[in-house]
C-alpha cells in the first residue's frame, strides 16, 4: 500500500514538473518591462497581448485613460516581438494594450559607454604609460534594466581588449593571478564596475598601445541596430599604453638626445661670444675716448684758473691806494 502511495505521488511530482513553466529567459518579458530599441525575438506574453492584438502610444502629457492614441501597431506574434528601429527609434516611452489601456512595456533606447579605470588610483590612466598597475573595466548603460526580467542576472556585455599584434583578448589575469572572462559580462547597474582584472605586468602582456571597446549583442539588438554609444563603442573607446618602465624609458632617452643637440647648438653659439665681447671693448673705448675729449678740452682753461698776474695787479693797486692814504693823512 504504502509503496503504491509512493508510486503515485512520484508521478505527480514528475507531472507537475512538465507541466510548470518553461525556464525564464533573456527574451521574457514582464508586463510593465522595459524593451530596447534592437531586439528581436522577445516574448511579451506576459503583456495580456494576443496574436493580433494591438498596442497603443499616447503623446506626451496625454490622458491614457481618455485620449485617442497617437500610434496604433498590430502584434503579429507576441512571442517573437520585434523591437525595430525603424519602428521605435523614434517612438521611445510607454506602449499599451489596446483597446485596454495597460502598460504594456517601455520602448528604450539603448546607450553604452566603458571606461578603464587604474584601481590604485581611481582615475582613467590617460595616454601615459601603465607599468604593472592594474586596470578594470566601469560599464556605463542603461540595458541593466534586463536584469529586471525573471531569471536574468544582466545585461550581457562583452569587453574587447586587442594587443598591439591584432590578437584580441576574451578573458584577462588580475593582480592575484585569477583569470577573468570578458564575454558576456552579466551588468545589473546603470555603472558597473568590473574590479581589478588586468594587471599590465610586460611579463604577461606585451609593451604597446591595446584598443578597449565593449559592445552588447542581446537578442541580436547590436546586429539589428548597430550605433556607436548605444550598442558598441568600438572607434569611441581609447586605448591604452601598456610599457612598464620601457615605454617611458625609450621615450625619455629621445629627449635627451634632442638636448644633447641643443646644447651642441648653444656651445656653437658661445664660440660666437668672443666677437660679442670684442665689440663690447670697442663700445668701450669709444667711450673712453669721448671721456678724454672733455677733458682735452679743459685743458686750456688751466692758465685762466692760474693768471697770477691779474691778482696780483689787483694787489698793486690796493697798495697803491693804501699809500695815498697815509700821504693825505700826513698832510693834515
Amino acid at each position: 500500500m504504502y509503496r503504491i502511495s509512493f508510486l503515485i505521488l512520484s508521478c505527480l511530482v514528475v507531472a507537475a514538473g512538465l507541466a510548470g513553466p518553461a525556464a525564464a529567459a533573456i527574451t521574457d518579458v514582464p508586463a510593465g518591462g522595459t524593451v530596447f530599441v534592437g531586439e528581436q525575438g522577445l516574448n511579451i506574453a506576459a503583456t495580456g497581448i494576443t496574436p493580433g492584438g494591438q498596442i497603443a502610444r499616447f503623446g506626451a502629457g496625454g490622458n491614457i485613460q481618455t485620449d485617442a492614441p497617437s500610434d496604433v501597431m498590430a502584434v503579429s506574434d507576441p512571442t517573437s516581438f520585434y523591437v525595430s528601429p525603424g519602428t521605435f527609434a523614434t517612438a521611445t516611452g510607454a506602449w499599451y494594450t489596446w483597446p485596454g489601456r495597460q502598460l504594456a512595456f517601455i520602448v528604450k533606447d539603448p546607450s553604452l559607454q566603458v571606461r578603464v579605470i587604474n584601481t590604485r588610483t581611481g582615475r582613467e590612466p590617460g595616454s601615459g604609460y601603465i607599468s604593472g598597475d592594474p586596470l578594470g573595466f566601469r560599464i556605463e548603460t542603461n540595458l541593466y534594466s534586463m536584469a529586471q526580467r525573471t531569471g536574468v542576472a544582466g545585461a550581457p556585455v562583452t569587453i574587447h581588449v586587442r594587443d598591439p599584434t591584432g590578437a584580441e583578448f576574451t578573458s584577462l589575469q588580475g593582480p592575484t593571478g585569477a583569470t577573468t572572462s570578458l564575454v558576456n559580462i552579466p551588468v545589473n547597474s546603470s555603472v558597473y564596475e568590473t574590479g581589478a582584472v588586468w594587471t599590465t605586468d610586460t611579463s604577461r602582456y606585451r609593451a604597446g598601445s591595446y584598443e578597449v571597446w565593449a559592445d552588447c549583442n542581446a537578442n541580436g539588438i547590436k546586429d539589428n541596430y548597430n550605433q556607436i554609444g548605444k550598442t558598441t563603442t568600438r572607434s569611441q573607446s581609447g586605448t591604452v599604453q601598456v610599457g612598464g618602465t620601457t615605454g617611458p624609458s625609450i621615450t625619455g632617452a629621445g629627449t635627451p638626445t634632442s638636448t644633447v643637440t641643443l646644447t651642441g647648438t648653444a656651445t656653437a653659439t658661445m664660440t660666437t661670444t668672443p666677437v660679442n665681447t670684442t665689440a663690447t671693448v670697442t663700445v668701450t673705448t669709444t667711450a673712453a675716448a669721448n671721456t678724454t675729449t672733455p677733458n682735452l678740452t679743459a685743458t686750456p682753461a688751466l692758465p685762466t684758473t692760474t693768471r697770477s698776474p691779474g691778482f696780483g695787479g689787483a694787489t698793486l693797486a690796493l697798495l697803491g691806494l693804501v699809500g695815498l692814504g697815509l700821504l693825505l693823512v700826513r698832510r693834515n
